[in-house]
């Protein structure tokens, strides 16, 4: 790891995937710390990145009451990618194997589709003339990737 836990800042990421995991999981912050005893405060914190990367052993308390692997914990809180480093979000659907949920991997054609959705949202220009068009068509990008997707 190179540099100690304690003197970093938590990562973006670690505070993300905190939140992920605790919404995905349909625990609260309070349902959180009833199953750790590590204050809703502290992880609330941790979510929004206000705090200095935790100890392992807290790492791995909150691992273990949301019931996912430490390393994967340790992963995101411990990574250091400069922007130049930074995959795409497009490169990121490409390159990898992509889960819409735990028993389906996506298929090229629903990549393709995804992507086409995302660079769509980011090319909108959301104002008042064109708003209602534009969510027309992204509905119908929608329904095409509803339509791969069967």
């Amino acid at each position: 790891m190179g540099k100690n836990l304690k003197d970093r800042a938590v990562s973006n990421n670690l505070g993300a995937t905190l939140k992920y995991w605790r919404e995905k999981k349909g625990l609260s912050l309070q349902e959180l710390f009833e199953r750790t005893g590590v204050s809703n405060s502290y992880i609330s914190r941790l979510e929004r990145g206000d705090r200095k990367a935790p100890s392992i052993p807290i790492l791995s308390t909150i691992a273990d009451g949301l019931g996912i692997p430490l390393s994967l914990l340790i992963d995101v809180s411990t990574a250091e990618i400069t922007l130049d480093e930074t995959p795409l979000l497009v490169e990121l659907i490409l390159y990898n194997d992509c889960k819409r949920d735990a028993d389906h991997i996506l298929s090229k054609g629903e990549k393709e589709s995804l992507i086409q959705i995302i660079e769509f949202i980011f090319e909108m220009s959301w104002d008042e003339d064109s708003k209602i068009k534009q969510l027309f068509d992204l509905s119908e990008l929608i329904d095409d990737f509803k339509e791969v997707s069967k």
